[in-house]
């Protein structure tokens, strides 16, 4: 897994724990450190901000990751060639 996939990954389930404090009041006031002039709704829209920056990476590694597999093509008992498989 890349580095890129990795940070992805952090960031998609940060978005998701700031969505979880615009949801929940219980979490938000049990935590002093969010100023209590936030809103929810600006809370929510940040969360959905960094769980979509944090999908794109995941996104851009795993269409890269892939290769397509190669086959030998036998003339007799000789390999002469490969074929790749796929796309």
């Amino acid at each position: 897994m890349g580095i890129g996939k990795i940070i992805g990954y952090i960031a998609a389930v940060l978005g998701v724990v700031v969505i979880a404090l615009g949801v929940v009041p219980a979490l938000r006031t049990a935590l002093k450190f969010i100023p209590a002039s936030i809103s929810n709704t600006v809370l929510m829209i940040i969360g959905l901000v960094i769980v979509v920056i944090g999908i794109i990476p995941i996104m851009k590694s795993g269409s890269s990751s892939q290769k397509s597999a190669e086959v030998p093509i036998y003339q007799g008992k000789e390999v002469v060639g490969f074929r790749r498989l796929g796309k």
